[in-house]
């Protein structure tokens, strides 16, 4: 099986960002509503940001301190669902 996922643009500057689409998929497969996502490797926050939309918990480790304020500022961007 192959994804098509398109590219999306992130204006900021880490090197590695990838389409949420691409995280929303794995992250449906492999954790229940409500449940954790970790995200060994958080960079700019993706697999957060999309764990979040999705009703999920999200736990980030990144040892680069400015990367974690980019992931901070998307979080604090991306609505929490009510449900």
């Amino acid at each position: 099986t192959v994804w098509e996922i398109p590219t999306q643009p992130y204006p900021e500057a880490h090197l590695a960002t990838y389409p949420e689409k691409l995280v929303q998929p794995c992250v449906l497969a492999g954790c229940p509503p409500k449940g954790t996502v970790l995200d060994p490797f958080s960079g700019a926050g993706t697999t957060a940001v999309v764990a979040q939309k999705l009703g999920r918990l999200a736990i980030g480790v990144e040892l680069n301190p400015d990367y974690l304020h980019l992931a901070t500022l998307r979080l604090l961007k991306t609505p929490i669902p009510l449900s």
